[in-house]
């Protein structure tokens, strides 16, 4: 597997100042109640009956589309963005809170320590590569493992920051959202490899593919086209998998065309 995980999180600072932030977080909640707008209220979540990601709620939405959600997803947001550019052991609540114009107490409503936050982040490419693994199960043909490949493809491409980190950053070492990893990568190299009982050479060939993928992907430079990436990535993955590219016009399940030329075209129809 290509990703690494998490360390416990930092302390959560002077309680007298945190006491006086929870205060204030709790005017905002009543706040709330009255049905005032809990952002425009000191910049903070609301009701907590109303808000996504309560502790008490173990960090699920109540609401979806709520205020809160957003303040969520915000709050997500930056902290993967902070912890890309600094590394995760470097980068501190209070940091993302000054950079979301939060509280820390704000912060700490939605996600109690660091370490929850970072699995919430890495809960969200968990679940898309579960999906991807479900929809893959059964997937035999070449077709049918390409169109799994461009999945896996796209799948990394969204993501590429947050798996740069895992893969790279030395403090990221435990994170419970990541455990369950491999086991999905087993599901997912069985259908990529074409059988259910690949052999080793057909699992070092799964490896390979992905590993070709995230090379690309992960590791692009600034400056290259996307579409240009994506494409390459597919191709390379194909070839190690022994798949055939797409053909001259033809597109894949993302959109991805491929250059076969007809020569490339009548081997494909022989």
């Amino acid at each position: 597997m290509v990703w690494s995980v998490i360390e416990p999180g930092e302390p959560e600072g002077a309680a007298g100042a945190d006491d006086a932030e929870a205060a204030a977080e709790a005017d905002d909640a009543e706040a709330a109640e009255r049905g005032a707008d809990p952002v425009a209220v000191a910049g903070h979540v609301g009701d907590p009956r109303q808000v996504g990601g309560h502790p008490d709620d173990g960090g699920h939405p109540r609401h979806p589309g709520h205020v809160g959600d957003q303040t969520r997803a915000r709050i997500l947001d930056v902290a993967l963005e902070l912890i890309a550019d600094r590394g995760f052991a470097a980068t501190s609540t209070r940091e993302i809170a000054e950079r979301l114009g939060l509280t820390k107490a704000a912060l700490y409503y939605h996600f109690r320590t660091k370490d929850d936050l970072l699995a919430a982040i890495v809960g969200t490419v968990m679940a898309d590569l579960e999906t991807l693994a479900e929809r893959g199960q059964g997937a035999r043909t070449p077709e049918e493992r390409r169109r799994l490949v461009e999945g896996y493809v796209h799948l990394v491409q969204a993501h590429a920051d947050l798996i740069r980190v895992l893969a790279s950053d030395p403090s990221v070492k435990q994170s419970a959202g990541l455990h369950d990893a491999m086991p999905i990568f087993r599901r997912l190299g069985r259908p990529l490899a074409g059988t259910d009982e690949p052999d080793a050479a057909q699992r070092i060939r799964v490896r390979a593919a992905l590993m070709a993928i995230h090379g690309v992907l992960v590791y692009a430079q600034p400056g290259e086209d996307p579409e240009v990436s994506r494409a390459a990535a597919i191709d390379a993955a194909c070839a190690v998998l022994g798949l055939p590219r797409a053909r001259q016009g033809e597109r894949g399940a993302h959109g991805e065309r491929g250059d076969h030329g007809e020569q490339g075209a009548q081997k494909d129809r022989s």
